[in-house]
């Protein structure tokens, strides 16, 4: 891996600085278009979104982690929003950013208590492996259907060869080139794309110049408890993938996270990444599991960069026809980005799982009949979970978060190792 040198800073800058771009595209598809945001409340949405995303990923680079990991809007608070606003209406789902709020407190509470150390002790090569295995095979996913978002047509043929193109880059390319496939895909995407008249300049031009984040924009009523036990518990299950993300990427570029990094990275992702984002209005953040494949593709490890694009990134949130550019991005290149991430990431996963101590036939059956069980759950037409409770749905329902769940309970519990003698 690249640690830095001096005259890359422009380069690698405005690698990271770009690689943000996607974040604010998934915070604003998920929850922005699915509140049905528009106006100066979609503006102020993509201030707070573009602020938490650089803060959270400054915070963490700088003192927390300190790894080079993007922070974006987490999609497993973000799918739960969504699903209260199917279940209750706006006014009931725009409360869940409260109660975002104060489930980040309890679990700042649970981090100081200690309550990590447990987790250590459930995990393993094999729930690692799984779990990485499995942001890939959901990445790729959704690459794919963001590059096909209008069929098979020149825009996915466009999207197939950005991202063909990209990963020839990563693997052929020579010194800086080899770099810079996600920022190339991106630079090259929106310029094929606004040839091609499929960019959204409205959405750019109807901005205003100056916007800033607001606190507590939906009001200071105390939401109803139903929706406060919800956030809660999706956000802890949040905090299991940052658990998994940041362990992950630690063992692909061959550091170890120390019980005071643990806590402290922890303690951000309760405060500045969960309660603050609630207040402000916008999904909780989470550093993403991508960031793996990130540092794989780029071979780019310096978190001097980050913490510059971050810092920067911060100050761009008080422009409103930014966040407006990003939230215009086609759909087709942010799949092209994602697609290239996602080959990556699955090599990790299956070299993570293949270099465990042991990994026969117990082993393998387990993690398959987890894999394919979570993935099975996840492409269930949406009626199958018509009648099922907003939580079941939002834990079983997100691949990544089912699939720790069942590796743990299959490779401790119902498949547990007999002791040797």
């Amino acid at each position: 891996m690249r640690r830095g040198r001096r005259g890359d800073w422009l380069v690698y800058g405005s690698q990271w600085l770009v690689t943000m771009f996607y974040a604010v595209v998934w915070g604003y598809v998920i929850v922005g278009a699915g509140l049905g945001l528009r106006g100066v409340a979609l503006t102020q949405y993509l201030s707070a979104i573009v602020f938490t995303i650089g803060l959270a990923t400054l915070l963490q680079s700088w003192l927390g982690h300190r790894f080079a990991m993007v922070s974006g809007p987490n999609v497993i608070p973000s799918l739960a929003i969504v699903a209260a606003y199917g279940a209750g209406g706006a006014d009931y789902a725009l409360h869940a950013f409260t109660a975002q709020a104060m489930a980040g407190l309890a679990i700042a509470v649970l981090v100081l208590c200690g309550v990590v150390r447990y987790v250590q002790r459930l995990w393993s090569p094999l729930v690692l492996g799984s779990m990485i295995m499995m942001v890939g095979i959901s990445v790729a996913g959704l690459g794919i259907a963001s590059m096909a978002r209008g069929g098979i047509g020149v825009d996915f043929m466009v999207a197939m060869v950005l991202a063909l193109g990209g990963s020839v880059l990563a693997i052929r390319g020579r010194g800086v080139l080899a770099t810079l496939p996600p920022l190339l895909i991106i630079g090259l995407g929106y310029l094929a794309f606004l040839a091609m008249g499929r960019f959204d300049v409205a959405l750019v031009a109807q901005a205003p110049w100056l916007t800033t984040p607001r606190v507590l924009p939906y009001g200071l009523s105390m939401p109803p408890w139903d929706l406060v036990l919800l956030m809660l518990v999706v956000n802890l299950m949040a905090a299991l993938n940052f658990y998994g993300n940041l362990h992950g990427y630690a063992d692909v570029v061959g550091e170890t996270v120390s019980p005071v990094v643990e806590r402290r990275s922890f303690l951000i992702f309760a405060l500045a990444e969960t309660v603050l984002p609630g207040l402000l209005g916008a999904p909780a953040t989470v550093s993403y599991g991508e960031n793996l494949g990130i540092v794989q593709l780029t071979r780019v490890a310096a978190r001097a960069f980050i913490i510059a694009a971050a810092a920067v990134f911060v100050g761009l949130a008080f422009i409103g026809p930014f966040g407006a550019l990003m939230a215009a991005m086609p759909d087709e290149i942010a799949g092209a980005v994602l697609l290239g991430i996602a080959s990556t990431v699955l090599g990790i996963g299956a070299h993570t799982l293949g270099a465990a101590p042991v990994f026969e036939r117990r082993e393998q059956t387990l993690v398959g009949f987890s894999m394919f069980l979570s993935l099975g759950l996840y492409l269930l037409p949406a009626q199958a979970w018509a009648n099922m409770p907003v939580l079941v749905k939002a834990i079983f329902g997100n691949p990544v978060i089912s699939v720790i769940l069942f590796v743990m309970l299959f490779e401790h519990v119902i498949f547990r190792a007999r002791p040797t003698s």
